[in-house]
């Protein structure tokens, strides 16, 4: 576990890291200090860091990623602001709108995929009536080697070993760093294709962690279009 949460934190770049080991709350000193001669490990399922004051050598903690019950009395939480463009690829076999039709939405990397794809819908006007899935193969999802399906959740076995649930997944644990793309496919049946990219994350007040549409560009199609008869 010691050596999954070292890899976590050395994605980081030196400049972040730099920034999260100079800014720990120190309880005995009342104020922000630098942490020194610090362990890293996993408590809770989040990646957390341990040394001492640079200070007065107390003992101090950090959380990367929220806090757990035990970390939240000693530290201060680095929260994360996600931000997407999310915008529709195709459906049923179309890869190209005519017109782009894009999301760009903040929200926190702390969030379910499952409550990322609600925000994803409702964006666009759509009902949150289907299941979907994530994946990082847009040509032909069924052969990615990162996919993660609300199938799994709702207790249907997997199609392959690696894809894995929605409601559990994490929006920080599918997506690394700015630049990666990822295939949204809502509705088996209609089958609407988005691509999401990671566009930007950056450190966020508690404020700024609540799901915000920051920029929309085009007008999305009816998810429901009316068939020829009921438009005569």
């Amino acid at each position: 576990m010691a050596k999954e949460a070292l890899k976590i934190w050395m994605e980081l770049s030196a400049d972040i890291r730099n920034k999260i080991l100079s800014s720990v709350w120190c309880p005995a000193c009342a104020t922000v200090v630098a942490m020194c001669d610090y362990n890293i490990n996993f408590d809770g399922g989040v990646v957390v860091l341990r040394g001492c004051c640079a200070t007065c050598g107390h003992k101090v903690v950090r959380a990367l990623e929220g806090c757990g019950e035990s970390s939240k009395r000693t530290s201060k939480c680095v929260l994360e602001c996600y931000i997407f463009d999310v915008w529709i690829w195709g459906t049923e076999g179309v890869e190209d709108f005519k017109d782009k039709v894009l999301r760009k939405i903040q929200i926190a990397g702390t969030k379910s995929l499952y409550n990322f794809a609600k925000v994803i819908t409702q964006a666009f006007g759509f009902r949150f009536d289907h299941c979907f899935g994530f994946y990082d193969n847009f040509q032909r999802y069924p052969d990615s080697t990162k996919a993660y399906e609300l199938f799994v959740d709702v207790g249907e076995a997997p199609p392959t070993q690696i894809t894995k649930g929605v409601k559990k997944t994490k929006i920080q644990q599918a997506f690394k760093k700015p630049g990666e793309k990822m295939l949204f496919l809502f509705d088996y049946g209609d089958c609407w294709y988005f691509a999401v990219e990671l566009k930007e994350i950056k450190n966020a007040q508690k404020s700024d962690t609540k799901a915000t549409i920051l920029e929309s560009i085009g007008k999305a199609p009816l998810q429901y279009p009316p068939c020829d008869d009921e438009s005569q």
